[in-house]
């Protein structure tokens, strides 16, 4: 016979998994604010005028 601590209960396990959710939504926001940091930098460094030198990857552009 098992016990309650055997294995997780269904409110322990939608727990860990809402928590699994939450850090990967972070982790996803934390990585748009990245990309949009480096677009705001890009957008500072250039004149405004014409085509960006390089892709976001850094790669010239041709």
């Amino acid at each position: 016979m098992s016990g309650p601590a055997a294995e997780p209960t269904e409110m322990q396990q939608l727990i860990a998994a809402i928590t699994a959710q939450t850090e990967a939504i972070n982790s996803l926001a934390d990585s748009n604010r990245e990309v949009i940091d480096y677009l705001v930098s890009q957008e500072v460094e250039s004149d405004g005028e014409g085509e960006p030198d390089t892709y976001l990857d850094g790669s010239p552009c041709r």
